[in-house]
Parts: structure tokens; sequence; C-alpha cells
């Protein structure tokens, strides 16, 4: 089966979708993105709302790599959809394991940096680490 370009793009050929931001979504924290390097995890930038929009800052004084998915470190990044970089790492809401670490924890489906921070937090395919402000 061939498929476009846009289908390629499409998160949900990917088997995920991309989270809505909310307004009506509950206080959330930040979500802190650390970096695996040989000495110990560095921060590198933080996940957070704003309104109706998710916001992605690297943190003052980052200077390595930035993530390729936001190229410019110096730049703020604002979207209404979550990005695939921190999308790819929750699993389907709908799971019965899901909604069990869900509910034990008293989460709601639209507490997407919580989500992220509480059972998202490291991936075996890239070098990130998800922390929730104050963990």
């Amino acid at each position: 089966m061939k498929m476009s370009f846009m289908e390629i793009l499409n998160p949900k050929t990917w088997g995920t979708a991309l989270a809505r931001a909310s307004s009506d979504a509950p206080t959330e924290r930040k979500l802190e993105v650390y970096r695996q390097t040989t000495d110990a995890p560095r921060l590198v930038g933080t996940l957070s709302m704003d309104q109706d929009e998710f916001v992605f800052r690297y943190v003052a004084g980052y200077d390595r790599e930035p993530i390729s998915a936001f190229p410019s470190i110096g730049e703020e990044y604002r979207s209404k959809h979550l990005w695939p970089f921190f999308a790819v790492r929750i699993p389907p809401i709908e799971r019965e394991d899901m909604q069990e670490k869900m509910s034990s924890r008293s989460l709601e489906k639209d507490q997407v940096i919580e989500i992220l921070g509480l059972v998202a937090r490291v991936s075996v395919s890239n070098p990130y680490e998800f922390r929730l402000e104050g963990d």
C-alpha cells in the first residue's frame, strides 16, 4: 500500500494521535526534559501549558546539540498540538494498563504533561528523559 507524504506525516498513521491543548485541562506542572550524558543527566528544556497551547523552551545556558524537533535553542516553540517528539511516548490511553495507572493517580486524559512525567519518563529509542518539575 502506497502512502502519500501527508499520510506519512499524519501521527494517526503511526498508531498514535497528537494531543490537543485544552484550556479546560486541570492545572499542570512543567515537564523537564533531560538528556543523558556520560556524567549525569543534563536539563535541556521544559514543556508547559500556556492557556490553550503547549510551550517548549530550552533552559538558559543550554548550549549543546538541540533537539531535532526544536532546532533553534533561543526560540520559544508554541503549538495547539503536542509535537510528535513527546506524543510518541504516550501509550494509547484506551489500554487497560494505562487506564489503571491514570485512575490510580487520578489523572484525566487532558493532563498530558502529567501523563508524560509519570508514565512516559524514559525511552529506549532516544537519550531523553522526562521528569515532572520538582520530582
